[in-house]
């Protein structure tokens, strides 16, 4: 029995040794891949069943080569657009509506919404649509499931920590629903082959990029989300299409620290740790928000920095969140999850 176990985990593991392989000479063979230094794929997750009411997710995703970071844009659906003579209604609420001339024509007029509310967003390469009931059945995963079902969010930072590690969850487990994603490729609407797509994946499972999550500036005026223009201007244009190497992004920061742990002292202890490391930080205080992971906000699009402070803290999840209306580079909320000794201390070491 032992034998016949044994003999079949070998020829699964073969199998598997055999498609990664293939896939991988497919990889360096491929146009796709060869012939662009980045490449963009545009990623809907929609509701259509009402099992998820209210859900409408939008992502945009480039992946660059030159830095190997994969710089993902989440996009606000309850962002409004404005016409003239019309009432301001929701990318989202617009959405359900076109629903009823077919889920197709929803859809492309999603993304010529999308386009006249942000007029710098350039079209993706590739496109992913599918419903959460599909995504969710390929990747079989419960937790996936509690994140898309979790709206008790205390304020919109914790919903986008979601967000991303929702993004992390996905991309460490593709891998291994790899062949469940080609048995039910049917389920995704999508302009990306089989074979580009097992051969992405395994991509990905190589380079291990660095995920630049970053969320798409807004104004929230009264009780409605309105596109902040100029922030998107510059944002688009000087950190997220921009695909220089961010490796040499020397910029000065200011920092800010805020205390988000429960625990005493831990702003303060922050600050002199990084001010040990040459970073300037102006300003320490406790926060009113308990965060259990600790987080690193860049406003000027200045990844690396966050990136070095992340390495210096051993945490942090790092949101692009450009804005410059705000007088701080970065903004650092200390989570439960940082551990930072000093000599007052007594455990201390």
């Amino acid at each position: 029995m032992f034998a016949k176990i044994s003999k079949i985990t070998f020829f699964a593991l073969l199998f598997f040794f055999v498609i990664s392989i293939a896939s991988y000479i497919f990889y360096q063979t491929s146009s796709i891949f060869k012939n662009h230094d980045s490449l963009s794929c545009s990623i809907l997750l929609y509701d259509i069943k009402d099992v998820f009411p209210d859900t409408l997710e939008c992502y945009q995703v480039i992946y660059d080569k030159n830095t190997n970071y994969l710089k993902i844009l989440s996009i606000n659906t309850d962002i409004v657009l404005l016409k003239k003579y019309k009432k301001a209604k929701s990318l989202k609420a617009l959405f359900r509506e076109d629903l009823n001339k077919g889920l197709d024509s929803s859809i492309e007029n999603f993304y010529l919404n999308l386009q006249e509310a942000i007029k710098s967003y350039k079209k993706s390469d590739f496109y992913i649509h599918m419903s959460f009931e599909s995504f969710l059945s390929i990747m079989a995963d419960n937790n996936l499931k509690a994140m898309v079902l979790k709206d008790d969010f205390l304020d919109k930072d914790l919903k986008l920590l979601n967000n991303l590690d929702f993004v992390e969850r996905t991309l460490k487990f593709m891998p291994f629903k790899a062949l469940n994603i080609i048995k039910k490729y049917n389920l995704i609407d999508t302009n990306i082959s089989k074979i580009s797509c097992l051969n992405l994946i395994v991509k990905l499972k190589i380079q291990k990029p660095l995920i630049m999550f970053c969320e798409l500036p807004v104004n929230y005026v009264k009780a409605r989300v309105e596109p902040d223009t100029q922030n998107i201007d510059e944002f688009l244009s000087n950190t997220y299409y921009d695909n220089n190497n961010f490796e040499h992004d020397n910029r000065n920061c200011f920092v800010d620290v805020r205390n988000a742990s429960g625990k005493t002292r831990m702003a303060q202890k922050v600050t002199w740790l990084l001010r040990e490391n040459k970073f300037d930080v102006l300003d320490w205080s406790n926060s009113n928000k308990v965060y259990e992971k600790t987080l690193i906000k860049s406003f000027n699009g200045n990844f690396k920095k966050c990136l070095d402070i992340s390495k210096i803290l051993n945490a942090g999840k790092i949101l692009v969140s450009y804005n410059n209306k705000v007088y701080y580079n970065i903004s650092i909320f200390v989570g439960q999850d940082c551990i930072v000794y000093d000599n007052f201390d007594k455990t201390g070491g």
